[in-house]
């Protein structure tokens, strides 16, 4: 039991003595007619051990009662006031602190990338994430990665994520898109429904564990689903077939003489309608774009300088390492 819980328990039992003891001082008084606030007043001495008078001489019956009272109260008010110690020395009120303005932090974040699940997968998509400079906010049912996140420092919620109300404590509507990676396919399918009913437009990544489930969770919502053992198995595959290819994607990925990168083109950009000469992303960012992805999914691969440029179309760069910080030039806020 955790100091906090041990703390409430102690206090409730303290407030149980106290309401049993008044309510024994006014059945057992009856016939003096004592009143509640007179009952109340004898228990409160008691328990306090304050040594004031008695409002009048009580009965042997009362006595005994008082005797009682004295018994429990003081191993009660002893226990609570060690548990309020306990709870100070601790640390877990700093945490609660700590905890309410991360909370209140993560409600006003935008453009953050929200991921489910703090296991293997999870840790290296966060490490990855923010490597890249991106906001991270960690949504995990666990209690026991709650230490493991704090010596992370990563923004983060304890809570289950199959709850509409958790999504919304971790600013899903404003969120950059929505990462998915508990290690059972079932409660990542269910994240999904629950995370695209409540955000129709909120890009989801989703883990499948089996091949089969992708399927699944395309259906329930997900933007992409990546299986790992397949993308393993692919790798592998590209290694022994394409290793110059591989190294390449590497160097790019890592950003260490290139980048790779995406743009998604805004319904009010000033690039609806330009053609990509008249774009000038290269002159902008320093990129070259090496792939078109239409909204309608159709791929354009190395595209001619005339292929025009619309709202909802990706843009798939390649440039000289911090483009990514420089894409604002290529379609900047209107």
């Amino acid at each position: 039991m955790s100091p906090r819980s041990r703390f409430i328990l102690s206090l409730l039992v303290l407030i149980a003595v106290f309401v049993v003891g008044t309510a024994g001082y006014v059945v057992i008084e009856a016939d003096r007619q004592m009143t509640v606030f007179d009952a109340a007043y004898m228990t409160a001495i008691t328990l306090s051990t304050v040594g004031f008078s008695e409002r009048w001489e009580l009965s042997r019956v009362a006595q005994w009662w008082t005797l009682g009272i004295i018994a429990v109260g003081i191993g009660a008010v002893s226990v609570a006031f060690t548990s309020l110690i306990t709870l100070f020395i601790s640390g877990e009120l700093r945490f609660l602190r700590e905890q309410r303005k991360m909370d209140s932090t993560i409600r006003k974040m935008q453009g953050h990338v929200i991921v489910c699940g703090y296991g293997r997968m999870g840790v290296m998509v966060v490490s990855e994430l923010r490597r890249r400079d991106l906001a991270v906010v960690v949504l995990e049912i666990r209690a026991d990665a709650e230490m493991e996140l704090r010596k992370a420092g990563v923004p983060f919620l304890i809570a289950n994520a199959t709850e509409e109300d958790t999504l919304d404590r971790v600013a899903a509507g404003q969120a950059r898109s929505l990462v998915v990676t508990l290690p059972h396919d079932a409660d990542n399918v269910y994240i999904t429904l629950t995370a695209r009913a409540l955000h129709p437009s909120l890009p989801i990544i989703a883990r499948a564990e089996q091949a089969s489930t992708e399927a699944k969770l395309l259906r329930a919502g997900a933007s992409h689903v990546v299986c790992p053992h397949l993308v393993g198995a692919t790798t592998i595959a590209n290694m022994l077939t394409r290793p110059k290819g591989v190294d390449f994607v590497e160097i790019a990925d890592r950003g260490v003489q290139l980048e790779m990168d995406e743009y998604v083109i805004r319904t009010d950009s000033p690039l609806h309608g330009q053609t990509l000469r008249e774009s000038k992303v290269r002159e902008k960012s320093g990129a070259i774009v090496v792939a078109i992805k239409r909204a309608d999914g159709e791929m354009l691969y190395s595209p001619e300088p005339g292929a025009v440029l619309a709202s909802g179309d990706t843009l798939i760069v390649v440039g000289p390492a911090g483009i990514s910080t420089k894409l604002d030039r290529i379609d900047p806020p209107v």
